[in-house]
């Protein structure tokens, strides 16, 4: 074995070794546009002309696995279908490559959900009018940092100002990256490797409950409500587009102006389930949610509950939370509104009643007793401790205080009394 050989293998053993010990962050950059001359965007929308051509090349090839990569002529198609030969003049090899070996992938992922028959159709790649995407695979050589303000694309001489590179910390450690080029703006995702952190153990518990009335319920009480509609501004400029003539250019400019809108929005929604779920980690050493089917909401045929649905981020915050360790699923046939945490009864409670009974006396808010009991059936998951319900003497200040009820001697026993009126409440 060669010298060269062997020095590759030492530190690519030590390089997995050290990731052991780091956690991997991706960072979004943005190119600022007010900076960039014809020169630049004209390079940049060449670049991506360029990758397409380049991959539906390698996909009409005779064997994609075999491509040559280093080849830098590729067969195109004209207006009229006829085959062009054209010449990758900005293209760097190791985008070539990356381009490839994405390609390499898609192909051998699709082939192994076939064998497992985790689909029952399983296509195959289609030829792309577009590309939006291309992988920058080596920090230093295909693209690199100046003065914490720029970034060097390789095979273009100057550097283009970007924004954000304040939010990546002095310690991080650049991998590849991917250069996006999304709603007419230009982005450049890095990936970071960074030392783990020690997270501080609070010895707090909490379970979520997740619905329509209240996005989210807590086992403590705290109720938020998600909700982020379609703005006037996009509602105006949605109509504008169409009552502009199809394929038109001025209809291609609203359509532009609209997908940059709803990226600001989506935006938001992101930002807001980031902080939320990032605030529950810190605060929470457990977090137990059900394994709730959101999309299947829509289909049930109340009215209303598609559009808020569309509107709230509760999916994007389950799919989050379920890639925590610190996360708790508990099986979505669960019943945690019926149960009733201290005679174990299951009692049939309807969706306008805001108020769970049961006959052994226990009542609660629905959504709080369904929060608690998703966190009791959690820790039984994981052997701890559950939590204790509040004595019913003692819950119905509490309940009355909440509901501005002045009369307490509604509150009887079994509470009977207040069960024929919780429709109303």
């Amino acid at each position: 074995m060669k010298e060269k050989t062997k020095n590759w293998i030492e530190k690519v053993k030590q390089t997995k070794e050290k990731r052991k010990s780091q956690v991997c962050k991706v960072y979004e950059l943005k190119f600022d546009i007010s900076h960039l001359s014809k020169e630049k965007l004209l390079y940049l929308n060449k670049l991506f002309l360029e990758a397409k051509w380049l991959y539906n090349s390698i996909l009409s090839s005779d064997d994609i696995f075999k491509f040559d990569s280093k080849n830098k002529e590729v067969i195109i198609l004209d207006k009229d279908k006829n085959k062009i030969n054209k010449e990758l003049k900005i293209l760097s090899s190791q985008m070539r490559q990356a381009i490839h070996q994405r390609i390499c992938y898609s192909v051998k992922s699709l082939s192994t959900r076939k064998k497992k028959g985790k689909q029952v159709k399983i296509g195959r790649l289609k030829f792309k009018s577009q590309i939006n995407s291309i992988v920058l695979n080596q920090f230093g050589m295909t693209y690199k940092f100046e003065n914490d303000q720029y970034i060097k694309i390789q095979g273009f001489k100057k550097h283009f100002k970007i924004m954000g590179y304040n939010q990546i910390p002095i310690n991080a450690e650049f991998a590849n990256a991917t250069l996006v080029r999304r709603c007419g703006n230009y982005y450049l995702k890095t990936t970071c490797f960074l030392p783990k952190e020690e997270k501080i153990k609070t010895g707090k518990s909490i379970g979520l409950d997740f619905g329509i009335k209240y996005s989210i319920v807590t086992s403590e009480g705290s109720r938020y409500s998600i909700n982020f509609p379609e703005t006037k501004s996009i509602k105006k400029s949605s109509r504008k587009m169409n009552k502009k003539v199809k394929d038109s250019n001025n209809r291609y400019k609203q359509k532009l102006e609209l997908q940059k809108k709803y990226e600001k929005l989506t935006n938001k929604k992101k930002d807001y389930k980031n902080k939320f779920v990032s605030k529950l980690i810190k605060e929470n050493d457990v977090i137990c949610i059900q394994d709730e089917q959101i999309h299947n909401w829509a289909k049930s045929g109340m009215k209303g509950f598609g559009k808020i649905i569309q509107h709230s981020i509760m999916g994007g915050i389950i799919s989050d939370l379920k890639k925590k360790s610190e996360t708790v699923v508990i099986d979505r046939f669960f019943p945690s509104t019926k149960l009733c945490p201290n005679c174990n009864c299951l009692n049939k409670i309807d969706l306008n009643e805001r108020v769970y009974f049961c006959k052994c006396g226990y009542f609660e808010d629905r959504d709080i007793h369904s929060a608690k009991n998703i966190l009791n059936q959690g820790l039984k998951q994981i052997d701890r401790e559950s939590i204790n319900t509040i004595p019913v003497e003692n819950k119905t200040a509490i309940f009355s205080k909440f509901y501005h009820i002045e009369d307490t001697s509604l509150f009887d026993e079994a509470g009977s009394s207040v069960f024929e009126q919780s429709s109303s409440l």
